[in-house]
């Protein structure tokens, strides 16, 4: 703390002055750098952290509860204090008013009639005049340390720290994620009041600072203390967006079977040598979802797909992934484990089969089922599934194709025959008869739960594996 900052108590016993205490004992080693006198509604509007208010009570309102709120306000706006003038405008002060300003530590002095407001502002202006010279010594400080805001902005915020005293942490406004945090400070406790400002360039991040009591910093060098921060984050929120706009581009590459050249360097080879999940989520929670992983510089790739937003998340970091996700509220199911990077866009109707399916309460779901991976791993093995189920109904001619993707259509809507017929804009009875020889062709029937989980299969392998002339 600056031995040389006017404090409340200094005013209180500075006999001249004919000012005491009337409430609020606690707090007066309160900094005072300025005193104002104001007799406008709501004062705290006007005035700021570490600013004495002077009034002869016009501002002050009658009742007991508006008193008690009047206080409260005046000390969330960091004000030292206020000196009432012993005048006969004064309104009475109740009971509740003195009870809140202990209760806050604020203190309420009583200033006598024949003191003059201007004797109370001479003095703080003659006692503040070094501490202005701190204020400004410190801005210059502040402005050399900004050096680091692009080049290391963890370093700027731990520096930031050490000068003001006071704990700085950058949040992101969307998933409450911190961007940056400085180390924390002794004795600073949980309760300790902390403030919360916007970013002037990032209307989507804000600044929390947690204060000393007593040792609040100045409003002047808040402002300044805001841009420095802004530009530091923004440099690191431009390479948060680009780290997610540079993963959605592999996972939509992957899911549509292709291999981005630069995947290693992001899922490392030895991340995935356990394998990996695809993990579904609402495509409305996708942006959220993505934006809290690039945050957390997790190696997982994140994307929207046809009907949800899917997470590529090697087994390593999966339970870090899962506990992002359940801390967002966001309701995710994972597949089963792959090992084969081609087999992402199986995983992903897999995952999605889960999330679709509902029922379950937990935010998190894993695939309890059989995993289709497990029974085509290899374009041989698919090609095996294939025969076996469809038969025939693999053949390339145009009547097989239609009727198979009649079936996979089918099979895609959970035999819903509406969104089936209307999505191959055919006729109900259409829909029936190609059912019908379906059946006939491979000898499975769609109602049979049995006959329905083998064409499925079938299914998967077809898409993770397609036919050189399917």
């Amino acid at each position: 703390m600056e031995q040389s900052v006017l404090t409340v108590n200094d005013l209180v016993e500075t006999q001249s002055l004919g000012t005491r205490v009337l409430a609020g004992a606690s707090g007066l080693e309160r900094q005072v750098l300025w005193a104002h006198s104001c007799e406008l509604n709501d004062p705290a509007r006007w005035l700021g952290p570490h600013e004495l208010l002077m009034t002869v009570g016009l501002c002050v309102p009658q009742g007991a509860e508006d008193q008690s709120e009047f206080i409260r306000r005046l000390h969330e706006a960091g004000l030292a204090g206020v000196a009432l003038g012993d005048h006969p405008s004064l309104p009475a002060l109740t009971q509740e008013l003195l009870d809140e300003a202990d209760k806050l530590g604020f203190p309420v002095l009583l200033t006598a009639e024949e003191t003059p407001f201007a004797a109370i502002g001479r003095t703080v202006a003659a006692a503040t005049a070094t501490t202005q010279t701190l204020q400004v010594l410190k801005l210059s400080k502040l402005y050399q340390l900004s050096t680091y805001a692009h080049a290391d902005p963890e370093r700027l915020i731990d520096d930031l720290q050490a000068l003001f005293r006071s704990r700085l942490t950058v949040q992101d406004v969307h998933s409450g994620l911190t961007i940056l945090e400085g180390p924390p400070l002794p004795s600073l406790t949980s309760t300790a009041r902390q403030r919360s400002y916007t970013l002037p360039g990032e209307r989507g991040v804000k600044l929390l600072v947690g204060e000393y009591p007593g040792e609040e910093i100045s409003s002047f060098l808040l402002i300044h203390i805001l841009q420095v921060v802004d530009v530091a984050v923004s440099q690191l929120l431009t390479s948060i967006r680009e780290r997610a706009e540079r993963y959605r581009i592999m996972l939509e590459a992957i899911l549509e079977g292709r291999i981005p050249e630069n995947i290693d360097d992001v899922l490392k080879p030895s991340a995935m040598t356990e394998g990996y999940k695809i993990v579904a989520i609402k495509t409305d929670d996708g942006p959220k979802a993505a934006r809290a992983i690039s945050i957390a510089a997790l190696p997982v790739l994140t994307g929207a797909g046809r009907k949800s937003y899917f997470l590529m998340a090697p087994e390593p970091s999966l339970s870090d992934t899962r506990k992002l996700i359940e801390d967002l509220g966001i309701r995710a199911a994972a597949s089963s484990t792959y090992m084969d990077v081609r087999d992402a866009k199986v995983a992903a109707e897999e995952a999605y089969k889960v999330l679709s399916s509902g029922g379950a309460n937990d935010n998190w779901v894993d695939f309890s089922g059989a995993p289709i991976s497990l029974l085509a791993r290899s374009r041989k093995e698919a090609a095996g599934i294939i025969q076996q189920v469809l038969g025939e109904l693999a053949a390339a001619d145009p009547k097989t194709t239609a009727l198979r993707n009649t079936l996979f259509s089918f099979l895609e809507n959970d035999r819903r025959w509406n969104e089936t017929a209307a999505e191959l804009g055919i006729h109900r009875q259409t829909l029936s008869y190609r059912l019908s020889k379906i059946k006939e062709t491979t000898g499975r029937d769609t109602s049979s739960s049995a006959d329905f989980a083998a064409l499925w299969l079938a299914y998967q392998a077809w898409l993770s594996y397609p036919p050189v002339n399917g």
